[in-house]
């Protein structure tokens, strides 16, 4: 089987390289995510609009929980496949056998908690909503495996249909029980939709089936690595979570219902970025991991790209945010304004320190990331616990100082992990964040004169400055990096050579 597997793809001509498989991957899931994000980010408007931010809060408190388990239910096997050498037809039924069982776990000691949850938040509505959402961690198990083995091979086409249509499904199905009148339930029910159709798909779409098998041997391999990337997602959980935990108990669902939508929009455009740019990477990086200048090289330009297209979204929402908020959300939810402008921050810095995870992993070191992410859980939290009193700036201006003492250790340890001068990371970040201070000046300057503020306090007008602003910091960003022009047009020759 396996030498007639070889036979053919000679037959077929040589197999594209890792760069230009990862530059095609990279185009697909930029397109998947931007497909995700804007079906996302119509529906929250449009849910917004039907529903309450005590609705959004109810459902955010009880998904604290519910995110957490999602995160540990497949006990980090999915990554674990990419990492391995082994051919995933070998470890396919263990792996699956392993999240289902995880997932029914994890389920039923929702069901069992949910109670409690519901006292924490104060609000017993919370428990029926997290019971029922904890159904969506045994649907998704089933498709785990499959979606692994698309990614170990660079295969983000396949997933492309996974990624976006199950959201689509989750937008209608939200919508129209908002409509109807179901309130918060339209959220869980849609989620559960959203959890059904990705999961289909992907066994669908598939090009091999798994089905439920057990070898101790494969799943002792598979957990060894797998245990330290859960740990890190659960806790990276925690420290993404813990201010929704805090502010939901100090302040209740209606300013947890605000807090949520403030950071979610905050971190639209630099989380997109950086996700595209953790999920090819991670792959491409483990079929480099034995030439480990190849994949410092890629990490290089990856780091590059990432702040170089991090900064200046970050910049244009914190602009946006006062004209568009309004227009968008309504007037009701101006509230949240001057925390999102805040969290903004947050988002660039999160999505600079997405670009470490990936060459932690595909370097055998995945316990880095959880440790670093304990540590600085142990940090946050009892500042949150001070700053909640004092309302949600002083919480956003709190999660932007820790991110900020935290980014750049994270940083010093990957560069000493891998032998790499700490400077070479600032020289690659030089460049967008000249740009950036540039760009800011523009920003400023429109809006300090005075024939300027009053158009550019409108929609159009700070759409207007932004886009000069913007342009401004493309052209010094070409200037001091024209390395990184260069790269652009040899990725787009990659993805054409790749397509024909």
């Amino acid at each position: 089987m396996r030498e007639e597997s070889v036979g053919e793809e000679q037959r077929a001509g040589p197999m594209p390289s890792v760069a230009q498989r990862a530059a095609s991957g990279a185009l697909w899931v930029l397109l998947g995510f931007g497909a995700y994000r804007a079906l996302g980010f119509a529906s929250s408007i449009v849910l917004a609009r039907l529903l309450s931010p005590a609705d959004f809060g109810l459902v955010s408190f009880a998904m604290i929980l519910i995110g957490a388990f999602t995160l540990l239910q497949d006990l980090g096997v999915p990554a674990a496949i990419v990492y391995s050498e082994r051919d995933v037809r070998e470890v396919g039924g263990t792996a699956l056998t392993i999240n289902m069982a995880a997932a029914l776990g994890l389920g039923a000691a929702t069901v069992l908690v949910a109670p409690t949850l519901g006292g924490l938040g104060g609000n017993p509505d919370i428990a029926p909503v997290a019971s029922a959402l904890a159904l969506g961690l045994v649907i998704t198990s089933l498709g785990s495996v499959h979606g692994a083995l698309l990614t170990k091979e660079l295969a983000f086409g396949r997933k492309f249909l996974p990624d976006v249509l199950p959201l689509a499904g989750s937008g209608v199905s939200a919508i129209s029980l908002a409509i109807l009148g179901f309130g918060a339930w339209s959220l869980v029910i849609g989620h559960l939709v959203k959890a059904v159709v990705y999961s289909a798909l992907l066994w669908v779409l598939s090009p091999h089936r798994f089905w439920p098998s057990f070898r101790c041997s494969t799943a002792a391999e598979l957990l060894r690595y797998g245990r330290h990337v859960s740990l890190a997602a659960v806790i990276g959980f925690a420290l993404m979570n813990v201010d929704y935990l805090i502010v939901g108990s100090a302040l209740g669902s209606l300013a947890l219902g605000l807090y949520t939508m403030a950071f979610v929009l905050a971190g639209l455009p630099s989380t997109a970025i950086s996700q595209v740019v953790a999920t090819v990477a991670f792959p491409a990086y483990t079929q480099l991991r034995n030439d480990s200048a190849a994949m410092m090289r890629m990490f290089a330009e990856v780091f590059t790209l990432v702040c170089a297209l991090a900064i200046p979204a970050g910049l244009a929402m914190f602009a946006l945010a006062p004209a568009f908020v309004p227009l968008l959300l309504g007037e009701k939810w101006v509230g949240i304004v001057v925390p999102l402008q805040v969290l903004v921050a947050f988002g660039v810095l999160r999505a600079v320190e997405y670009s470490f995870a990936p060459l932690f992993k595909a370097v055998g070191r995945p316990d880095v990331s959880w440790r670093l992410s304990l540590l600085r859980l142990a940090v946050l939290a009892p500042l949150l616990v001070l700053a909640v009193p004092q309302g949600l700036v002083a919480v956003a201006m709190a999660q932007v100082a820790v991110a900020a003492l935290f980014v750049p250790i994270n940083g010093v340890v990957l560069a000493r992990l891998v032998g790499m001068p700490v400077r070479r990371l600032w020289q690659m970040a030089s460049a967008p964040l000249a740009g950036a201070a540039v760009m800011a000046l523009f920003l400023a300057g429109g809006r300090g004169v005075a024939a300027l503020n009053g158009a550019s306090a409108q929609p159009v007008g700070a759409a207007t400055l932004t886009a000069v602003a913007l342009a401004a910091y493309a052209v010094v960003l070409c200037t001091l990096n024209p390395r990184l022009a260069a790269l652009g047009q040899a990725t787009c020759v990659s993805i054409l050579r790749l397509r024909h």
